[in-house]
C-alpha cells in the first residue's frame, strides 16, 4: 500500500510494572510511578537530547507490545462506561486498536546518559519507545476542551482508605509501599467483576501484591512475596 512506513524503536521503556493488570489506565495518574527511557545505542548520544532540558514533560510514542493482533472489530467496551457501552475504536484510548501505537505523556525528572528518567508512566515494563516529543503547555493544553464521558479523572479511593498492614509495608519498604498504595487507589478490577471476597494480584517493583475488597469496596492487601 502507499504511504505505508517501518517503525523501529528508539529506546526501551522499563517501569515497575511486570504486568499489564495493575497499570494505571493514563500516564500522570500515579506520579510515583517512575520509568526509564533506555536509548538503543544509535540514539543514545547526547545530542540526541540536547535542549531537552528545557522542558518539564514529554510525550512517549509506544507500543502495545504485549497486546494479542487487533480483532478489527470497530468498538470497544471502555471502562469508564461500565464495560458495557461500545464506542468506536479511535474514540476510545484503548490499546486493542488498528496500529497497537499508545500515547503517554509523563513528567521529565532527569537526563542521564542514554537515558531519560520519568514520571507517572502507564506501561508494562520493556514496552518499546517510537519516538520522544517534548510537550508544548501553550498549544496542547486546552482549557475549553471537552471530553463528556471521560472528561474528569476517574474514581480514586482515599489514599487511607487502602489497608496496607504494617509488616506487609515494611516488607515491601518505604517506596514501594507508597508505589501500591497509589497504584490501588485506582479502580483496577473490570467492571463485570463484582464477586464479594475476590482475591486480585499484581506483579510491581520485584513484588507480588495480592489484595481483596474491603469495606466500602477500598483494597485491603492480603498477600505479599517477592516475585520469582
Amino acid at each position: 500500500m502507499s504511504g505505508e512506513i517501518s517503525l523501529r524503536p528508539v529506546a526501551t521503556l522499563r517501569t515497575p510494572f511486570a504486568e499489564k493488570f495493575g497499570v494505571p489506565r493514563q500516564s500522570g495518574l500515579v506520579p510515583e510511578a517512575e520509568g526509564r527511557v533506555e536509548f538503543l545505542p544509535e540514539f543514545s548520544a547526547p545530542e540526541f537530547t540536547r535542549g531537552l532540558e528545557a522542558f518539564s514533560h514529554v510525550w512517549l510514542v509506544t507500543g502495545f507490545h504485549e497486546n494479542p493482533p487487533w480483532t478489527g472489530s470497530a468498538v470497544v467496551r471502555p471502562p469508564r462506561l461500565g464495560g458495557n457501552e461500545r464506542v468506536g475504536v479511535f474514540a476510545s484510548r484503548a490499546p486493542n486498536r488498528p496500529n497497537g501505537l499508545g500515547l503517554s505523556l509523563v513528567r521529565l525528572l532527569a537526563i542521564e546518559p542514554g537515558t531519560l528518567r520519568v514520571g507517572g508512566v502507564d506501561a508494562v515494563d520493556g514496552t518499546p519507545v517510537y519516538d520522544v516529543k517534548p510537550y508544548l503547555p501553550w498549544c496542547e493544553a486546552q482549557p475549553l476542551a471537552s471530553a463528556d464521558w471521560a472528561q474528569a479523572a476517574p474514581f480514586a479511593h482515599a489514599a487511607d482508605a487502602v489497608f496496607i498492614p504494617a509488616d506487609f509495608a515494611e516488607k515491601l519498604g518505604g517506596e514501594t509501599a507508597a508505589l501500591v498504595r497509589q497504584i490501588l487507589r485506582l479502580e483496577l478490577r473490570p467492571a463485570y467483576h463484582e464477586t464479594a471476597g475476590r482475591i486480585y494480584g499484581m506483579t510491581i517493583a520485584g513484588w507480588n501484591v495480592r489484595w481483596l475488597a474491603g469495606a466500602n469496596g477500598a483494597p485491603h492487601v492480603c498477600a505479599v512475596e517477592p516475585a520469582t
